[in-house]
């Protein structure tokens, strides 16, 4: 396996966000603002990062629960889920926006999930295939797929086993634009790369102390970078070796 003596190297070091007091969770980038967008999942709020994480910008989610994961769609559009409930939720967040109502989102019943806060965690949007991914915390790891019309209207979910993913919990996931899917577990202080048909590619220990930062959302940046966010309120920035936008 490429990554397990090819480290990670590190940009930003973990780094502690004061505006956000607690439980970030979710991550994505938005390549349109060139900015991030994280998610808390209690108090339930997105915020606007910069890549040096600062915070720009904070709009509370009225009468969601639980909100694990984000991710950017197009324009401003995104979708997050919540990982008690089941339901992916698509709604747009404008640039004057400072409050989102449950009732104004399009919402999907992803099934409820067997086990107690063992639900949806994971979420990221493929422009290329119009796809969107979602997957459980806890085994066995099934990858869900969700294509999108040209409305972006929801359509029928399509799931796919992943036997192969050697890691403890999956928290995050994000498509790459190879067509590739990295996921961050937690639990494993990992991250690994799989193929369309979910083999596993690369896998990278992450360089943490997990006692000061429990990793719960990854996206990619530009340049080859990946980001991570978590628990309590912490980001940074790590460069992929061999990266093709590197």
């Amino acid at each position: 396996l490429i990554g397990e003596k090819e480290p990670l190297r590190e940009v930003l070091p973990p780094k502690a966000l004061q505006e956000i007091p607690k439980n970030l969770s979710g991550l994505t980038w938005n390549a349109e603002t060139g900015t991030l967008f994280a998610v808390t999942n209690g108090p339930e709020d997105v915020y606007e990062l910069s890549l040096e994480g600062d915070v720009l910008r904070n709009v509370r989610l009225r009468g969601f629960k639980d909100t694990e994961g984000i991710t950017h769609i197009a324009g401003t559009l995104f979708a997050v889920v919540e990982e008690r409930r089941g339901i992916l939720s698509l709604f747009h967040i404008p640039s004057d926006a400072t409050e989102i109502g449950h009732d104004n989102a399009t919402r999907l019943d992803l099934g409820l999930t067997r086990k107690k806060n063992k639900g949806f965690e994971a979420i990221s949007y493929d422009p290329a295939t119009r796809t969107l991914f979602t997957m459980r915390e806890g085994k066995p790891f099934v990858r869900l797929a969700i294509p999108l019309d040209d409305r972006f209207r929801p359509g029928e979910i399509r799931t796919s086993p992943l036997p192969g993913l050697r890691v403890r919990d999956v928290a995050s996931i994000v498509s790459d634009t190879d067509g590739t899917l990295w996921v961050l577990s937690e639990a494993s202080s990992r991250i690994v790369q799989l193929d369309r048909d979910g083999r596993e590619l690369r896998s990278f220990r992450l360089p943490i102390d997990p006692k000061t930062f429990q990793p719960e959302g990854i996206t990619l940046g530009p340049a080859g970078r990946i980001v991570l966010v978590g628990e309590p309120n912490i980001m940074a920035v790590y460069e992929i070796p061999g990266h093709p936008e590197k």
